[in-house]
Order: structure tokens, then C-alpha cells, then sequence
């Protein structure tokens, strides 16, 4: 499988991250309590990566690094990432 390298990752991960932490303080969810996240949504960091053809299937680690931060996806493909707070351990 196909994935960015190690330093670009990292820096795609923390974008993904920071930009759903914030959602869910604003609390921006959708009608179905989840955040969506787009490539748009992180253009900038992407820009400064010159990453052209972004896609959320080549970040690795995403569903550990959400799982950490107690979300969990709902749906993926290249262009778009739904994610809702996880309540099972609640």
C-alpha cells in the first residue's frame, strides 16, 4: 500500500487531528453527530508539504491516531474522512 513518508505523515496526521479537535469544540458536527473532513480542510499544511494529489487512504496510522484521541471513523475514501466521537467506552 501506498503511503507518505514518515515526516509528511506525521505533519498529516497532526492537521487531521487539530482540525477535528477543533470541530468538535465548536461543536461543527453534521446532522448525524459527525465532523467531516475534506482536503480542502488542510490545503494549507498540504501546500507546505507540495503534496498535489492528496488522498486519506495514504495516511498511515489515521484510525490508531483518531482511536487515541477518541474518535472513530465512519467513512473514508481519497477525498473525504467522517469521523464521530467514540462513546463505547463511555
Amino acid at each position: 500500500m501506498k503511503c507518505y513518508i514518515e515526516k509528511k505523515n506525521k505533519v498529516i496526521l497532526s492537521a487531521i487531528i487539530e482540525f477535528i479537535i477543533n470541530e468538535n469544540k465548536a461543536n461543527n458536527t453534521d446532522i448525524d453527530d459527525t465532523i467531516t473532513v475534506v482536503e480542502t480542510d488542510i490545503k494549507e499544511v498540504l501546500n507546505e508539504l507540495d503534496i498535489k494529489d492528496f488522498s486519506f487512504e495514504y495516511v498511515k496510522g489515521l484510525r490508531n491516531s483518531l482511536t487515541f484521541h477518541n474518535f472513530k471513523i465512519m467513512y473514508k475514501d481519497k477525498k473525504i474522512l467522517k469521523v464521530a466521537i467514540d462513546k463505547s467506552d463511555i
